[in-house]
């Protein structure tokens, strides 16, 4: 029986001087190494957004053009950012209703504004703070409507897209630009893409009629354009 007993304490010890050293090589995180990936800091986001490289696959010129005449519209950038699509649709439109879910991004293009030569110009250009829940448009009160890899980060689409046609005036247009499917050097990652026919799916359901959709002219997204029936 005692010889059992000693046997059972140097297997116990064994055991015990074996976890030890489990423990010194492979330590246990502290819970907040744990953690998922901070998000990027506003200031990334602020030179990623501006970066002179987009201008070449973002191709600005093109999706601009895709919004058709904006001589005196009403124009509401959904998810405006940094103003970079804004301040570009300012002198063609009447006005141009920069709205995001960030004030950060609403303080940043008023002190743009702020710093514009042509007051005139910074005149028609109005930020507003909304929610991923709701665009922020009075009935009616926009002409055109851009929304730029914006769409991806709304999560009930169909419910956001119908309350979004209440905002459009008329036979009002709309153009979202998001990201393609599939492995990309810039975008969110594959898991937070939302397909075209996703999107084209959305806007049928909301009420929209999808006159649109090129996957072809830019090179890491697609262009949905839709009106207002």
């Amino acid at each position: 029986m005692a010889r059992h007993t000693i046997i059972l304490l140097l297997l116990l010890s064994v055991a015990c001087n074996r976890q030890a050293e489990r423990k010194r090589n492979h330590p246990e995180l502290a819970p907040d190494t744990t953690r998922a990936a901070q998000p990027e800091s506003f200031d990334l986001r602020v030179r990623k957004y501006e970066d002179p490289k987009r201008q070449a696959w973002q191709d600005p010129k093109f999706v601009i053009q895709a919004l058709g005449n904006l001589n005196d519209k009403v124009i509401a950038d959904i998810g405006a950012g940094t103003g970079y699509f804004t301040f570009q649709l300012a002198a063609p439109a009447r006005k141009v209703i920069a709205i995001d879910i960030e004030q950060r991004f609403l303080n940043y293009i008023e002190d743009r504004k702020g710093e514009m030569y042509d007051r005139s110009l910074a005149g028609k250009i109005e930020t507003r703070l909304t929610t991923p829940q709701h665009p922020s448009l009075a009935d009616g009160e926009a002409e055109v409507v851009l929304m730029v890899n914006t769409i991806t980060y709304i999560k009930d689409r169909q419910q956001y897209l119908a309350t979004l046609k209440q905002g459009i005036a008329g036979q009002g247009r709309l153009v979202i630009v998001d990201y393609k499917l599939g492995k990309m050097p810039v975008g969110p990652d594959e898991k937070a893409k939302v397909g075209a026919a996703e999107v084209v799916a959305a806007l049928e359901n909301a009420g929209f009629v999808v006159d649109k959709v090129d996957n072809e002219s830019l090179q890491y997204q697609y262009l949905i354009k839709a009106h207002k029936p």
